[in-house]
């Protein structure tokens, strides 16, 4: 840490005098102008601060603090990285401190250019992380960004948000990437969070239909059970269960997408990170669904005058109570349907992987709990073996 000195130099013209700060390196004092100047009267020079009588004492003190925060910054990003600090290295850090005066500018920095490319819905959750830490502590500094900061702010998600330890989770991964991005830029030595002892999470299992659900629901359609808006969450929610689709690629998906035994698409949140065609085969019921929404039509969208996810969900709930499908069924169980029962049916995770439009296999693990069943009947083969 730097050992600082705020001060005024000579009064000008107009009675005021600009205040610097000063420290030392290598026996070297650097003197560091904060770009304000006021009267003598105003200024305290034992306690180096601007007295509280001056108008806007508040404001300026605080820029007082951030240049001291910044000075301060590099003096320890130096330590850590065990490099030697000369007073050209400074000004050269110094100077290009600008727009990374403090963590939540670098973030503000990095989703300029990061934006771009990913997905509304994940910008939303970026931004909602970086305002729990915010409101947290409004300002961070490189040199506070500690293990022990994160620990303390991981209790507060959990004891004043009472954020569950998924969202916790979320929540600290989203952070993360701002904060390997300032590892690479040499901000940082570390991340900080690498050494964070998060408590495990529960293990979850995406909500599905079984066969036998999904089968009193097609049967409903098919009899027409329902009319109306329900009738046509019912129809989107079947679609789904029957593409692999997210709800918002359904909505999106065009006649022209469609082909005689598969239909093509990008997944929506990867369309500007890593954007890969996906190809889905129809099945039967997939197409019976098809013909019956495109009519005569050769463009345009599948699904036209669609209800909003709100009012998909509300009518879902309507089915289910009708179905005696006690599950919470919402759009996204469709996806989750339609994985369980491929995998259950095939046991082909590299398959599912390439449908679903994951870019990890660890994804596409999500529904290998479907296989336990299996696995434990498989290891009865052994059972004929005596020892």
């Amino acid at each position: 840490m730097a050992t600082c000195s705020v001060y005024q130099k000579k009064v000008n013209g107009k009675g005021e005098a600009p205040i610097y700060i000063s420290f030392y390196i290598d026996r070297k004092k650097i003197e560091v102008p904060t770009k304000i100047s006021l009267s003598p009267e105003f200024f305290d020079k034992n306690k180096g601060i601007i007295k509280a009588s001056y108008e806007y004492a508040k404001d300026k003190n605080l820029i007082l603090t951030n240049i001291k925060a910044t000075i301060n910054d590099i003096f320890v990003r130096y330590r850590l990285r065990r490099d030697e600090l000369t007073s050209e290295l400074f000004w050269k850090e110094y100077r290009s401190y600008g727009d990374y005066s403090n963590f939540f500018s670098f973030c503000e920095a990095y989703q300029k250019m990061r934006f771009q490319e990913i997905s509304i819905a994940t910008q939303k959750k970026h931004l909602s992380c970086l305002n729990k830490l915010r409101e947290f502590k409004p300002t961070i500094f490189f040199s506070e960004l500690t293990t022990d900061l994160f620990r303390q702010f991981v209790i507060s998600l959990r004891n004043k948000r009472k954020n569950n330890e998924v969202t916790i989770n979320k929540t600290i991964r989203v952070i993360s990437v701002y904060l390997n991005d300032a590892v690479k830029r040499d901000l940082l030595r570390e991340n900080p969070i690498k050494n964070l002892k998060l408590r495990g999470c529960q293990e979850t299992t995406a909500e599905f239909l079984t066969e036998e659900e999904l089968e009193t629901l097609s049967r409903m359609y098919r009899n027409n059970f329902f009319s109306g808006s329900t009738h046509q969450a019912l129809e989107f929610f079947l679609f789904m269960c029957f593409s692999s689709l997210h709800i918002s690629d359904a909505k999106a998906l065009t006649i022209e997408q469609i082909g005689a035994t598969e239909f093509t698409y990008i997944r929506a949140k990867m369309m500007n990170i890593r954007p890969r065609v996906i190809h889905v085969p129809l099945s039967n019921p997939l197409q019976k669904i098809i013909v019956l929404k495109k009519g005569n039509r050769k463009d345009g969208k599948l699904f036209l005058d669609m209800l909003s996810n709100q009012k998909i969900n509300k009518h879902l709930k309507t089915v289910a109570k009708e179905a005696g499908i006690t599950k919470n069924l919402s759009a996204k169980v469709g996806r989750h349907t339609f994985a369980t029962v491929f995998l259950r049916r095939t046991h082909d995770l590299n398959a599912l992987k390439n449908i679903m439009g994951h870019s990890n296999i660890k994804q596409t693990l999500e529904y290998s709990h479907v296989l336990d069943s299996d696995r434990q009947k498989g290891v009865q083969v052994f059972n004929d073996f005596e020892i």
